[in-house]
């Protein structure tokens, strides 16, 4: 308890004005023309080589640039449209880059190329627009246009290979990127399915029960003195491929709360640090999705909700984006807001417009994690409004207490209300994402087993009520196990042991580093450190241990099934 009064007290201090708080972001929209050159292809013939910087929202997206190649003396004045589907190399989580260079490519020809003199120039207008939700209004929207001798090849560049799609246990094939200097390409790593190069065209097979995000890196082949050896990035490709049946215009939508949102993280893809905590803290009233992933808000003294333009798609941190950008899927948008109960968006609700708007839509997929506010954050903040720790301590009773209090916010009614609305004016299908567990390092008033039995507890009453409503629509994923590396039992058992003495805990923990650092110190004999392999916690720090992480995003996403 004193450590925890002393984090508390640290909190406190840390505390900075929440004008300190990450910016907005700039204009990040515009894009870059770089400079246009030859290439060869693997079977010999030239290529022209474009290089574009593209904003990091139109990663996965389908453009239109057009190309003319004019040289007056040689009486050539030729046209091309290219249609590619943008790959921005391998899919981040978080994403923080704010653009990347796609190298178009067009194929001239031997005649063609064999009349190109050296005063060549050629034209490349990108007119690309983004109009997130299909409904012909552009979000963003930018022109650039450019005009480019045509120099001898570069060396160092070769032309992107645009974004594949496939169906499973189908087989697809693209050319291979075309090149300054001629050599021979080589396959070094892939996730999924089987990969061979082929006439210098890659042939890449998906397996019959995969779907999902594929990646296959490509190097270079380059001779030294003792042979011929893959040489190492630049000089690489990555080739991304979306294996599944469903349509990239699918359309997707999401609503709920702070787990919806991805709060903790701004739209730019850094995440909010510790001391700007009750700066993004969201109100009582007058919710405004403050640092969240889907927001452009960075301090809850803003009134109003603004969305990210893309609505943190690119930034691939919430577990509805990461679930659509798995699938490549990009009509998407995601209108949850920090602090939001479930009242707010069903009839007569504050947030009941938007439920409508999605509604008018016509989503084919609605995502949603909802119903924990206002009990659940209360209590994870280290408030005991409800009285449950004290009267289990000393009475027991601790499940009744948490139904009761359940009731009093009417809480089934008001999910009853959400659900049946979706159900009725729409035909989509309805993923009802349940609570992960998260032991907060400053929950003073709750053991983690009271905070383990009380998400239990809420996640039961999700599921009891889309059964209730509509159990073929609305269809319930409960994420993975968040294990705390402690005994919590008997809500989760314990089965797992890193302790020298036998002692049996839930495994090895993916908590908040700060809950871990505690938990160490509470439980010095039990306590099992993690996550497995040394990769990050599925829980951020920065709000004490409570929303989850990219990684734990990408966990929760992991549950969802694949779009039909």
């Amino acid at each position: 308890m004193r450590l925890r009064l002393f984090l508390v007290v640290a909190l406190l201090g840390l505390l900075v004005p929440a004008s300190l708080a990450a910016g907005r972001e700039v204009n990040e929209h515009t894009i870059e023309i770089g400079r246009v050159s030859t290439a060869t292809t693997s079977g010999g013939r030239v290529s022209l080589l474009i290089p574009i910087r593209y904003g990091i929202q139109l990663a996965g997206r389908s453009v239109r640039t057009r190309v003319w190649l004019v040289d007056d003396n040689r009486g050539i004045d030729r046209k091309w449209v290219l249609h590619d589907r943008l790959s921005s190399g391998r899919l981040r989580s978080p994403e923080r880059r704010r653009g990347f260079v796609f190298v178009h490519r067009v194929d001239l020809g031997e005649a063609l190329a064999e009349r190109l003199g050296k005063k060549a120039w050629v034209r490349v207008v990108s007119p690309n627009w983004i109009d997130v939700e299909g409904d012909g209004k552009r979000e963003v929207g930018y022109l650039s246009a450019a005009v480019r001798s045509l120099p001898p090849a570069s060396r160092r560049l070769c032309s992107s290979i645009p974004r594949l799609r496939v169906s499973p246990g189908r087989t697809i094939s693209a050319p291979l990127p075309a090149c300054g200097d001629r050599f021979d390409w080589a396959l070094t790593e892939l996730s999924h399915g089987r990969a061979r190069i082929r006439g210098g065209r890659l042939l890449y097979t998906a397996p019959r029960r995969f779907r999902g995000n594929v990646e296959i890196k490509l190097v270079k082949l380059v001779p030294d003195r003792n042979g011929v050896v893959a040489s190492t990035a630049p000089l690489s490709s990555v080739a991304g491929v979306t294996v599944g049946s469903a349509d990239p215009g699918v359309v997707v939508r999401a609503l709920g709360d702070s787990v919806t949102a991805g709060f903790g993280y701004y739209s730019n893809g850094t995440s909010m640090t510790l001391g700007r905590l009750l700066g993004c803290r969201p109100p009582e009233k007058g919710y405004d999705d403050a640092c969240s992933s889907n927001s452009l808000v960075t301090s809850s003294k803003q009134t109003k909700v603004e969305y990210a333009p893309d609505y943190g798609l690119a930034n691939n941190i919430s577990w509805a984006a990461q679930w659509a950008n798995e699938h490549g899927l990009t009509n998407y948008a995601n209108y949850a807001v920090s602090g939001s109960e479930p009242a707010d968006w069903a009839p007569g609700g504050e947030f009941h417009a938007t439920t409508e708007r999605i509604e008018a839509e016509d989503p084919d997929y609605v995502l949603m994690t909802m119903g924990a506010n206002p009990l659940l954050s209360e209590m994870l903040f280290g408030v005991d409004n409800m009285g449950c720790a004290v009267y289990a301590d000393v009475f027991g009773g601790y499940r009744e207490c948490v139904e009761e209090a359940f009731a009093e916010v009417h809480l089934q009614a008001s999910l009853e209300a959400l659900y049946a609305d979706l159900v009725k004016n729409t035909d989509a299908t309805i993923f009802l994402m349940q609570y992960h567990l998260s032991v907060p390092s400053v929950a003073l008033a709750y053991s983690a087993t009271q905070i383990a039995e009380m998400g239990k507890l809420l996640n039961r009453e999700i599921a009891a009520v889309a059964a209730t409503v509509n159990p073929q629509r609305l269809q319930v994923v409960a994420p993975p196990h968040f294990d705390v590396g402690i005994d919590i039992s008997p809500v989760y058992p314990s089965r797992f042991s890193c302790s020298r003495l036998g002692f049996q805990v839930d495994g090895p923990s993916v908590q908040s580093t700060p809950t871990q650092d505690e938990l160490e110190v509470l439980h010095p004999l039990s306590f099992c450190e993690g996550p497995t392999g040394g990769g990050p916690p599925w829980v951020i720090s920065g709000d004490t241990g409570i929303h989850p992480s990219a990684a734990g995003y990408a966990q929760m996403a992991s549950q969802v099934p694949a779009p039909e």
